[in-house]
């Protein structure tokens, strides 16, 4: 079990595993302390207003979207359309068992 934001990238894919929001997809925007990361899912969580969770509550997935990770780390103007289909895409990749898209 990871317990430490070491390591994990903006744009990577993780599922709650607790809470309200229980598998739901999120994408990682920042990393906030060494145990909290702050994610979106273009929805409920949009980009405005990221949620703050404890990486203890969520699995982290190997996906990665390469062009949200680059649009983040650019600083480049980001929308939340982009956060949905990024997900989508990444879902569909997790599930037919791509492990590592990065």
């Amino acid at each position: 079990m990871i317990t430490t934001v070491e390591g994990l990238r903006q744009g990577q894919m993780v599922e709650s595993i607790q809470g309200r929001d229980c598998h739901q997809f999120y994408l990682i925007v920042g990393l906030i302390g060494d145990k909290y990361l702050s994610l979106v899912d273009g929805i409920k969580h949009p980009l405005a207003k990221a949620k703050k969770k404890n990486i203890k509550h969520v699995r982290i997935t190997m996906c990665v979207d390469k062009e949200i990770e680059g649009y983040i780390s650019r600083g480049e103007s980001l929308y939340n359309t982009q956060i949905i289909t990024a997900i989508e895409r990444l879902k569909n990749q997790h599930e037919e068992g791509g492990r590592f898209h990065g």
